[in-house]
Parts: C-alpha cells; sequence; structure tokens
C-alpha cells in the first residue's frame, strides 16, 4: 500500500473539516500559495525548513491533530541545504526535453508573431503606465526574516501617495522613503502588509511573511 504524502494528509485533514484554502490563510496568516504547495508536496516552492515546520505545526493546531508523525516524515524525505532549504533525499529523473522542428517557414511564422508582440507589447505598457497604481518596493523585513516583536519597516514609492503598514498610516519624505516601527505581539508567523495607495484610489501592496521570536 502506497504510504500518503505529507501534502495529502494535510489536504485531507483541512477537507475533513470543510475549511478552503482561502479561509485557512485568512486564519492562520500564512500566504494561500504556500499552502498550496504544501498540500501539492511542491517543497520547492516553499521557504526554509523552519517556516514549513511551522506550517505543519500550524496545521496540527488548527485541526487539533498529532502533527509530529508529519515531521518524522519530513525529516525522513528530505534534508536541509547549506541554505536551510529542503532537499529531497532521492532525485527526481530529468524529463526528456522534445524534439524541436526548424524550417524556413518556421522562422518567417516567428519572425512576424515577434513584430505583432512587439507592437503589441507596447501598446500594453503604455496602456499599463497610464493605469498602474503606484509602485512600491520595500528593503525590510525581507521575506521569511526571523525578527524581534519591534520590527523595522522601510521602503519606497510615489511622493504623492498614501502609504500604511498593517492599516497604519505612516509619514514620507520627500523623496517618497518611509520608514516606522510595528509591534508584532505574536510570536511564531507573522504578515506585514504594506500598502500604497494614489488618489484616484489605485493600491499596491506588497506582504512580507516574517518569524518573530522573542
Amino acid at each position: 500500500m502506497k504510504t500518503k504524502s505529507i501534502g495529502e494528509i494535510l489536504r485531507e485533514e483541512r477537507e475533513y473539516h470543510r475549511l478552503s484554502l482561502e479561509a485557512l490563510a485568512k486564519r492562520t496568516r500564512i500566504r494561500q500559495e504556500y499552502l498550496q504547495a504544501l498540500e501539492n508536496n511542491e517543497f520547492e516552492l516553499l521557504p526554509a525548513a523552519a517556516f514549513v515546520k511551522g506550517y505543519i505545526k500550524t496545521y496540527g493546531q488548527v485541526f487539533g491533530f498529532d502533527y509530529q508523525p508529519l515531521l518524522a516524515l519530513l525529516r525522513r524525505d528530505f534534508k536541509e541545504s547549506a541554505k536551510g532549504t529542503l532537499v529531497p533525499r532521492e532525485f527526481i529523473k530529468p524529463v526528456l526535453r522534445r524534439r524541436r522542428w526548424w524550417s524556413p517557414l518556421t522562422g518567417t511564422v516567428l519572425g512576424l508573431g515577434a513584430i505583432f508582440i512587439v507592437v503589441l507589447g507596447y501598446l500594453g505598457v503604455q496602456w499599463y503606465n497610464f493605469n498602474k497604481p503606484p509602485q512600491i518596493s520595500v528593503v525590510q523585513p525581507t521575506e521569511n526574516a526571523v525578527v524581534a516583536s519591534q520590527v523595522l519597516v522601510k521602503g519606497k514609492t510615489r511622493m504623492d501617495a498614501i502609504v500604511t503598514v498593517n492599516d497604519q498610516p505612516v509619514a514620507l519624505q520627500q523623496d517618497g522613503s518611509f520608514e516606522t516601527q510595528i509591534f508584532l505581539p505574536t510570536e511564531g508567523l507573522n504578515t506585514v502588509t504594506i500598502d500604497a495607495k494614489d488618489r484616484r484610489g489605485k493600491k499596491s501592496e506588497i506582504q512580507r511573511t516574517v518569524l518573530v521570536k522573542f
């Protein structure tokens, strides 16, 4: 009998309790794409091993089951790399690439297609630049950073934008840069949400998942 994978067990627990991935993401403050990758056993899409173990522990706490056997499976099937990420103990055989066929007609079609794509792309970029929300960059904290309860948030956006960090307004400098301290009272996985909104109501949002340790 085939042993169920970690992702299959977690998905069955969630579906047994009739909770969607979206609802679980809101409840645990773990990104939905991370939960999806975990249930699909796509560990290469997940952050460091410490976070993956935290996600599994969170499933156990939310659904009330013993998560220790799953951590044992994780240790059996994966090892930590020098960077702290999970690496399968067995390598997957590479998929053979399909042969590529080339002909003069193929070159002509591809050339015309490339011209069409360039023109279409130019028009798309012009439309996007006119309608896009204010761009925002976040220097600190970095994704999956291990932090204390007091977290420094630094970034930059347009000078005329309105910036909030976890729904708290933040003052901008003349060059559009901002810097503020926020308090995260809960130890473990937390999400820092940075929003930038312009006068038309267009909004950009960046989220950072951090691991708080007191």
